[in-house]
């Protein structure tokens, strides 16, 4: 591969400042750091952890997440390809895939000690495993999804999850046929009904579920800190496409990219777990996922409180091992579709809800739309981790739950905060959380 003159990547060794810095992958590098990041918080937000947690373990990491530095020559390589990648996605009218996500995480190697800031070393229990964390979780997501310019999208997934030996099932589908977007989600559980309901038209709600085409590929002046490492590696093929592959670090992990020689779509990317991850390396991210939304202050301190706490859990982190991989397959570019091709079958006696609307003499404004929709997400987590203790203990219809037992299930082990200042009611299994502001709630 021939590298594009004066292209360089300023991680690399030897290298000089790039003549113009690439737009290519910055979304799914993005969403790639989110992954770490809320995989990380949903398996460590279980506990408390202090920063003397395996302090030699941390140094190290895991073997198979080292990325080595690249030559000169493999940075610009791979700036060389995201390029290509760029223009291949800029000039797309439609695409739409089929694919495979599969989630592996193994906590094993976790001990009462690393959770337990008070606890000897050489207490009884400081090697064992803390009792209540699972072992082994996996996930397996069978995704379709489908776009068209200007704003046309269906994205459908299918998850079965298991913590240990309990399993779970969940469908999931958003979509847009260019002017209304909806959303429906099944738990598949007697005591939760499927959940059917239109989302709120403007293009928040869209940028949220589904990412315009156009947006795909942004500018990005954090890309450079927040991708570190980025080469060209050995070429490999996938499902039988031959493909350039690129690796770089994202908050300490290894990041692994497969991209199809004679088309530049990505065909398989791979994150592998257990990376030493720094202070500056969870700076770099968060500044990143603040530049890629539109948050309001409150949202902001309150991704300060969560970057201070996953500060604070990274040397535990890097003692779980896993592998994220996702695969496509029968990808189709520059297709025709109507506007029925971006209909989800929801399944028949399913009552469509639609979230409340405000008008201008109420909170109709663009800031509390905003809030409101924050609040019901909260809501949305809430419910899914009020239902997670309910299966994981057996607990029925009608079972009161506290805020002690769900935050084990909650992003950081804590109880999200109603961006207007209401209190959240957890309410028993089989009701719905509440919010003390009115319109936050749940369709």
């Amino acid at each position: 591969m021939v590298a594009a003159g004066g292209q360089r990547f300023g991680g690399a060794p030897g290298a000089q400042p790039a003549a113009r810095k690439s737009k290519a992958l910055r979304n799914i590098l993005i969403i790639t750091a989110a992954i770490i990041v809320f995989a990380a918080l949903g398996t460590g937000g279980w506990y408390f952890y202090s920063k003397h947690a395996a302090k030699v373990a941390a140094a190290k990491g895991n073997p198979a997440a080292q990325v080595s530095a690249p030559t000169a020559i493999q940075s610009a390589g791979a700036m060389d390809i995201l390029l290509k990648v760029q223009q291949a996605m800029t000039n797309m009218t439609s695409c739409s895939a089929n694919g495979t996500l599969t989630v592996f995480l193994d906590l094993s190697k976790i001990t009462t000690a690393d959770v337990n800031p008070k606890m000897s070393p050489n207490a009884q229990n400081a090697n064992r495993h803390p009792r209540g964390m699972p072992m082994m979780i996996t996930n397996i997501t069978e995704l379709s999804f489908k776009m068209a310019r200007p704003s046309s999208y269906l994205f459908s997934a299918d998850m079965r999850t298991k913590i240990d030996r309990q399993g779970m099932t969940n469908t999931m589908a958003y979509w847009s046929a260019g002017k209304s977007n909806f959303m429906f989600m099944d738990m598949h559980q007697r005591a939760v009904p499927p959940t059917y309901m239109q989302l709120p038209e403007n293009d928040e709600a869209f940028e949220t579920n589904s990412a315009k085409m156009q947006q795909f590929f942004g500018d990005s002046g954090l890309m450079g800190k927040l991708v570190k490492d980025l080469g060209q590696t050995a070429d490999e093929s996938v499902n039988g496409l031959d493909c350039y592959t690129l690796t770089a670090k994202v908050l300490g992990q290894k990041v692994e990219i497969w991209v199809n020689k004679s088309d530049y779509t990505i065909q398989q990317w791979q994150i592998t777990l257990g990376g030493p991850m720094s202070d500056a390396d969870i700076d770099d991210a968060f500044a990143a996922f603040a530049s890629n939304t539109n948050m309001t202050q409150m949202q902001l301190a309150q991704m300060d409180s969560a970057k201070a706490q996953f500060k604070q859990m990274a040397p535990i982190i890097t003692k779980v091992r896993g592998v994220i991989t996702f695969t496509s397959s029968e990808m189709q570019l520059n297709q025709t579709y109507a506007a029925d091709d971006f209909n989800y079958p929801v399944p028949p006696g399913v009552r469509l809800m639609q979230l409340p609307v405000f008008n201008a003499a109420g909170n109709g404004s663009a800031l509390a739309n905003r809030q409101r929709n924050t609040c019901i997400n909260n809501l949305r987590q809430i419910d899914a981790a009020k239902n997670q203790w309910a299966l994981e203990h057996g607990a029925t219809t009608g079972t009161a739950v506290t805020e002690d037992d769900i935050k084990p299930y909650l992003a950081g082990g804590r109880m999200p905060v109603c961006p207007s200042g209401g209190t959240y009611t957890i309410g028993k299994v089989g009701e719905n959380p509440t919010c003390s502001i009115p319109g936050h709630v749940l369709p």
